[in-house]
């Protein structure tokens, strides 16, 4: 059974980080490469976004006794072999968290237009929610 509790409030925390990805989104482009100051809030919303993923993600597969992950990213793949969410949108998932990584670890060469290309995918963030909300209830 999965920690309602901190489960829900994860969740609530990801629809807040998810709805200013939005607002970023909906300023365009060009608005976000000019300006420094949005591009690291951006940057750190969709780390945080992302890194709830992965610790819901996490959380839910220790309950459920899979194989622990080896990486971030293999917390999807893990969900994925699990029956828990569909094999594309696992994939995509790791991708994200991967990009997760780049923005922690690899600082120094963050390609400005590929995190803002990153916004167009925050269905699979909403995908992630519907789809392990099941769980949680």
């Amino acid at each position: 059974m999965v920690d309602a509790e901190r489960a829900e409030a994860r969740i609530e925390r990801l629809e807040e980080l998810i709805e200013r990805l939005e607002a970023v989104r909906a300023r365009g482009e060009a608005a976000y490469l000019a300006d420094p100051e949005l591009r690291a809030m951006t940057e750190r919303w969709l780390q945080l976004a992302v890194q709830v993923c992965i610790d819901l993600g996490a959380q839910i597969a220790s309950e459920r006794s899979a194989p622990p992950p080896s990486d971030y990213a293999d917390v999807f793949t893990v969900l994925g072999a699990a029956g828990v969410l569909p094999d594309e949108l696992a994939q995509r998932l790791g991708q994200a968290a991967r990009q997760r990584n780049l923005l922690v670890h690899i600082y120094m060469e963050i390609d400005d237009r590929a995190v803002f290309a990153a916004l167009d995918r925050l269905d699979d963030l909403r995908q992630f929610v519907t789809t392990v909300q099941p769980l949680i209830d």
